[in-house]
C-alpha cells in the first residue's frame, strides 16, 4: 500500500449540515406534500360528494350564513350548511392520513428490501469468506482506520469487472461493495484502488448512506404509492376534464420528485470526493478522464437527470471547492418549490384538526401551523447553505454570500410551487392578477430580507468565535441560529399563507370586507391591501401575541454577537422613546381639547386616548428604526431593536396618559383596565415594531439608493428603479378590478355631501331597558330627542351606490322623567344605498370606530350595536333632503339635511 497521504489544505468539511441533507429535506417535503392530496382524490366518495352538492344547492333561498360586511351570522343558515357538509372535515383528515400512511409503508418496504435485493441480484459474497484475501482485508482495515470510522463496514465482492464500488445498507448493517475489477486493482493499481475505496468509505464518514437509501425509497414510493393509484382513479372515472387537468400535474410532480432525488445522489458524490486529499485526490481526478469528456450546455442540462455528476464538475470540485461551500440559488429554488407544493394540502390537513392553535380560528391556525412545519426544513436549507459559505470565507478567506439572492430564490420557488399544488387546479377564487403580483413582490422582498438576515447572523457569530474553533462550538451556535431561523421563517410563511387566503377574490373574502369598510365594496385598491396587512398584524397581537413576539425575539438573535453596534441601536431607541414619552402629555391635552365635550365619561375619554396615542407610538418607533439604518448605517434588525426599546419606554407613558385624562376632582383617577394594558403593551411591543421593521427596510433601501446616486455609480440601475417606482405608483393610484356592480335604483338627487340641519327622534322606553334603568323609570314611557346643525353629522352619497356617515360629535338631547338625556354618537358608517320613488334603503353597513353612548345626568352607558339593514321614506330637493323612518313599536325619526358645498 502507498503511504498515507496528507489531507488537502482547505478541505471543505465545515462542521455544519451538508448540502446532501438540505436536498434530502426538499425531497421529503415534495413527496409528502403531493401524496396527501393524491390520496384524497383516490379515496373521495363520488356519491357522498354529489349528495352534499345537491344539499348545498337546496339552500340557495336562505340568507348567507355569514355576512362579512355586516359582521352578522345567521344561525339557521349556518346550521343548515353544517348539516349538508356532515362529516366532510373528518373525511378529509382520514383521506390525507391514509395517504401519508401508504407513503410511509411503501418507503419503509423499499428501504428495507433494497439491501436484500442488492445482495441477491448481484450475487454478492462476503469478503471475509473468500479465501486468499488476507492481505486485502488488512489493507482495507487500515483504510477504515484512516477514514476515521468507528465501526468497520461489511465488505462484499461482486462478479463485475468494473473498477468501482458502492456503499449501501440499513441502520443496522453497512455494506461496501467491491467489484471484481477493483479487487484486481489492489495488486495492479494500488493508488487507484486506494482512491476508490476511500471515496466509498467517505460516504460512511459523511453519514449519507441512510439519506441515499431513503431518497431512493422515496423516489420509488412516489410513483408506486401516489402516481399509480391517482392515475388508475382518473382513468377509471373516464372524465376527460379531470384527465386533462391532472395528467400534466402528475407528470410535473414526478419530474420534480425525481430531479430532487437525483440531486441528493449527486451532492453525496461531491461530498465524498472532498474527503480525498493529496495524491488520492489527484488519482481520483485522473480516473475521471476529463480531457476526453468535453461538456456543453446539453450535457449540463442532461446532468439534472443523472445519478452521478458530470466528470468535469467533479474534477472542478476537486481542484477548487465550490458546490459544498457556496449557497447556490438552485438549491433554495428546489427547497422552496417543494415547500410550495406541500403548503396547500398541509394547510387543509391542519385546518381540520380537532384543536387549532390557541387564540386562532381553524383556518388561520392551520396556516400558522403549516408555516411552522414547513419553516423547519426551509430554515435547515437556509442556515446550512449560508453558514457553510460564511464558514469557508472565515476560515480560508474570500467573500461570503450576501444571502439576498438565496432568499429570493427560496421565495420564488415557494410562490411557484403554491400554484402548482393539487388544490390549485380546483380553485376558482384566486386573487386578481395585480393583487397577486403585489403580494408576490412583497413576499420576494421578505425573502431577500430573510436571506440577508441569516447571512449577517452567520458572519457575526463566526467572527465572534476563534478562526479555528472546534466543531462542537460551531455546531452549538449554528443550532441556535437554526432555531431562530425556524421561528422567523415560520412566522413569515404563516403570514404569507394567511394573506393568500384573505386576498382570494370571493364574496366572503377578508379583502372584500375591508373594501366595504373603506366605502367601496366592489373595488379593491392598494390601500385595501395595506389595511389587510395591518389587520392581520393587529389580529395576531390581540388573539395570538406569541405569533408576533416569538419572531421579533428571534430576529434579534444575530445582535447578541454584535455588542457595540447593538448598544448604538439601544441608545437611538432610548433617546427616541424618552423624548416621545415626555411629549405624550401634549397629545393627551390635544385629545381632551378635540373632544369638545366636558361631559364625556372616563370610558369615552380613555377611548380617545387610545385613538390619539397608538398611531403616534407607531410613528415614533418607525422613526427610531429608520434613524438607525439611515444614520449609523446599521442593519434592519438593529432598527427592530431600536423600535422595541422605544416601545418599552412608550407603553407605560400611554397607560399613564389614560389614567391622567380620566382623573376627576371629586372621584379621583381610575386605574387602567386589563384590556387597556393589553392593548397598549401589544401595540407598543408587537404591532408597532412590525411596522417599524418594514419602515426600516424601506429606509435602508432608500439610503442605499441615495448613496449609489451620490457616488455616481449604477445610473442604469437608478433609472430602472425610478421606472419601477413609477409603475408601482401607477398601480397604487389605479382602482383594482372588482366584482361587477349590479344595476340598482339610485336617485341622482342624493349624490353629494349633506349635513344634518335638524333631527327629531321619538323612541319607546321600557323600564328594564338601559335608558329606563339610568332614568329610574317605574313605568314604560317615551322620549323625544332633537339635534341641530351644531350637533349633527355629515353624509356623503356616491354615484356607485355607497355612502359614508361621519359622526364627528353627534348629540341628540331631550328630557325623560325630569332628567336630561343625551345620545352621543361617534365614528363612521359605510353602507350601500338605493333610493327611488320616495323609498330609501341602506344595507351592508360596516362601522369604523363606532361608539354610541346614552348619558343621563352625567351617568353614561355604552349602547353600541351592530347596525342592521333599514328602509325609510325620503324627499329630496335641490338643497334639502328629508329622511323619515318608522319602527314597528311606534318609534320614529326624521332627519333634515342641507347640501354642503364640500
Amino acid at each position: 500500500m502507498p503511504p498515507v497521504a496528507e489531507s488537502r489544505p482547505g478541505s471543505p468539511h465545515p462542521p455544519l449540515p451538508s448540502a446532501t441533507l438540505g436536498r434530502f429535506v426538499a425531497v421529503v417535503t415534495a413527496v409528502v406534500g403531493t401524496s396527501m392530496f393524491g390520496w384524497q382524490v383516490v379515496l373521495i366518495d363520488p356519491a357522498v360528494t354529489r349528495e352534499r352538492a345537491v344539499c348545498l344547492a337546496g339552500l340557495a333561498g336562505l340568507p348567507p350564513p355569514i355576512d362579512v360586511r355586516a359582521g352578522t351570522v345567521d344561525a339557521g343558515s349556518a346550521a343548515a350548511v353544517q348539516r349538508c357538509l356532515g362529516t366532510l372535515g373528518a373525511d378529509v383528515l382520514r383521506q390525507m392520513l391514509i395517504g401519508l400512511a401508504v407513503l410511509v409503508a411503501v418507503t419503509a418496504l423499499v428501504y428495507l428490501a433494497a439491501p436484500w435485493a442488492e445482495r441477491r441480484l448481484r450475487g454478492l459474497r462476503r469478503l471475509d469468506r473468500v479465501p486468499g484475501t488476507e492481505a486485502l482485508r488488512a489493507d482495507l482495515a487500515a483504510l477504515v482506520r484512516e477514514a476515521g470510522l468507528r465501526r468497520a463496514p461489511t465488505f462484499v465482492v461482486s462478479r463485475s469487472a468494473r473498477v468501482s464500488g458502492n456503499t449501501f445498507g440499513t441502520v443496522a448493517t453497512r455494506y461496501v461493495r467491491l467489484d471484481l475489477g477493483l479487487v484486481h486493482a489492489h495488486r495492479t493499481a494500488p493508488a487507484r484502488f486506494r482512491a476508490v475505496v476511500l471515496h466509498e468509505l467517505a460516504h460512511l464518514r459523511n453519514a449519507d448512506v441512510d439519506l441515499t437509501r431513503l431518497t431512493v425509497a422515496l423516489a420509488w414510493a412516489f410513483p408506486l404509492g401516489v402516481v399509480a393509484p391517482a392515475a388508475v382513479t382518473f382513468l377509471g372515472a373516464l372524465r376527460a376534464p379531470d384527465l386533462a387537468r391532472n395528467v400534466w400535474r402528475l407528470a410535473l410532480f414526478a419530474v420534480v420528485v425525481q430531479v430532487s432525488a437525483w440531486s441528493v445522489l449527486r451532492a453525496r458524490e461531491f461530498a465524498a470526493d472532498a474527503r480525498l486529499g493529496g495524491d488520492d485526490a489527484a488519482t481520483a481526478r485522473a480516473l475521471l478522464d476529463v480531457g476526453l469528456r468535453p461538456t456543453g450546455w446539453r450535457d449540463r442540462l442532461a446532468a439534472l437527470f443523472r445519478f452521478h455528476p458530470l466528470a468535469r464538475a467533479r474534477a472542478d470540485e476537486l481542484d477548487r471547492p465550490r458546490r459544498l461551500v457556496s449557497a447556490r440559488p438552485v438549491e433554495a429554488l428546489g427547497a422552496g418549490l417543494a415547500a410550495g407544493i406541500a403548503a396547500p394540502p398541509l394547510v387543509d390537513l391542519l385546518s381540520h384538526l380537532p384543536r387549532p392553535l390557541a387564540g386562532l380560528d381553524p383556518v388561520t391556525g392551520g396556516s400558522q401551523a403549516a408555516g411552522l412545519l414547513l419553516g423547519a426544513p426551509l430554515a435547515l436549507v437556509l442556515t446550512g447553505a449560508l453558514w457553510r459559505s460564511a464558514w469557508w470565507a472565515r476560515r480560508h478567506g474570500g467573500r461570503p454570500v450576501r444571502g439576498a439572492v438565496f432568499g429570493v430564490a427560496l421565495v420564488v420557488g415557494l410562490l411557484v410551487g403554491r400554484r402548482l399544488a393539487w388544490s390549485a387546479g380546483y380553485a376558482d377564487d384566486r386573487p386578481v392578477w395585480w393583487v397577486e403580483l403585489l403580494l408576490s413582490l412583497c413576499a420576494v422582498a421578505g425573502g431577500a430580507l430573510l436571506g440577508r438576515w441569516v447571512a449577517l447572523g452567520a458572519d457575526a457569530w463566526l467572527r465572534r468565535l476563534p478562526r479555528h474553533a472546534e466543531g462542537r462550538a460551531v455546531r452549538r451556535v449554528w443550532a441556535a441560529a437554526a432555531l431562530a431561523t425556524t421561528v422567523l421563517t415560520a412566522g413569515f410563511l404563516g403570514a404569507l399563507l394567511v394573506l393568500d387566503a384573505w386576498f382570494a377574490d370571493g364574496d366572503l373574502s377578508m379583502l372584500r370586507l375591508l373594501a366595504a369598510r373603506e366605502g367601496h365594496p366592489d373595488r379593491v385598491t392598494v390601500v385595501t391591501l395595506a389595511d389587510t396587512l395591518a389587520l392581520h398584524v393587529r389580529v395576531l397581537a390581540d388573539q395570538a401575541p406569541y405569533l408576533l413576539a416569538a419572531p421579533l425575539a428571534a430576529a434579534l438573535f444575530p445582535l447578541v454577537a454584535t455588542g457595540a453596534t447593538a448598544r448604538r441601536a439601544l441608545r437611538v431607541g432610548a433617546a427616541t422613546g424618552i423624548v416621545a414619552a415626555v411629549a405624550l402629555p401634549v397629545v393627551v391635552a390635544g385629545a381632551a381639547v378635540a373632544a369638545r365635550d366636558p361631559g364625556l365619561g372616563p370610558a369615552a375619554l380613555r377611548g380617545l386616548v387610545e385613538g390619539h396615542t397608538l398611531l403616534p407610538v407607531t410613528l415614533v418607533e418607525a422613526t427610531a428604526a429608520v434613524a438607525v439604518v439611515a444614520g449609523p448605517r446599521l442593519s434592519i434588525w438593529h432598527g427592530t431593536l431600536a423600535a422595541l426599546t422605544a416601545g418599552v419606554l412608550l407603553a407605560p407613558a400611554v397607560l399613564a396618559a389614560g389614567v391622567l385624562l380620566s382623573c376627576d376632582s371629586g372621584a379621583g383617577c381610575a386605574g387602567p383596565g386589563r384590556a387597556a394594558v393589553a392593548r397598549a403593551l401589544g401595540h407598543a411591543l408587537l404591532v408597532a415594531p412590525v411596522f417599524a421593521t418594514l419602515a426600516a427596510a424601506l429606509g435602508a433601501a432608500a439610503t442605499a439608493a441615495l448613496a449609489g446616486l451620490g457616488s455616481g455609480r449604477w445610473p442604469a440601475s437608478a433609472t430602472a428603479a425610478a421606472v419601477l417606482l413609477g409603475l408601482a405608483a401607477a398601480v397604487v393610484t389605479a382602482d383594482g378590478p372588482g366584482s361587477p356592480t349590479v344595476p340598482v335604483d339610485r336617485d341622482s338627487c342624493l349624490v353629494g355631501v349633506w349635513r344634518l340641519a335638524a333631527g327629531r327622534y321619538h323612541a319607546q322606553v321600557a323600564t328594564n331597558s338601559v335608558l329606563g334603568r339610568l332614568a329610574g323609570l317605574s313605568t314604560a314611557t317615551s322620549v323625544d330627542l332633537t339635534s341641530g346643525a351644531t350637533t349633527g353629522f355629515a353624509t356623503a352619497y356616491r354615484a356607485d351606490g355607497t355612502a359614508t356617515d361621519l359622526y364627528d360629535l353627534s348629540v341628540a338631547e331631550g328630557t325623560l322623567n325630569g332628567h336630561t338625556v343625551q345620545r352621543v354618537h361617534r365614528g363612521t358608517q359605510t353602507y350601500r344605498w338605493t333610493a327611488r320613488a320616495g323609498r330609501y334603503t341602506q344595507r351592508n353597513v360596516v362601522t369604523t370606530g363606532d361608539l354610541a353612548l346614552l348619558r343621563v345626568d352625567g351617568r353614561e352607558a355604552d349602547v353600541t350595536t351592530v347596525v342592521d339593514d333599514s328602509a325609510s321614506a325620503y324627499r329630496c330637493g335641490p338643497g334639502e333632503l328629508v329622511i323619515r323612518f318608522d319602527g314597528d313599536d311606534g318609534s320614529w325619526g326624521e332627519e333634515t339635511f342641507v347640501r354642503s358645498p364640500a
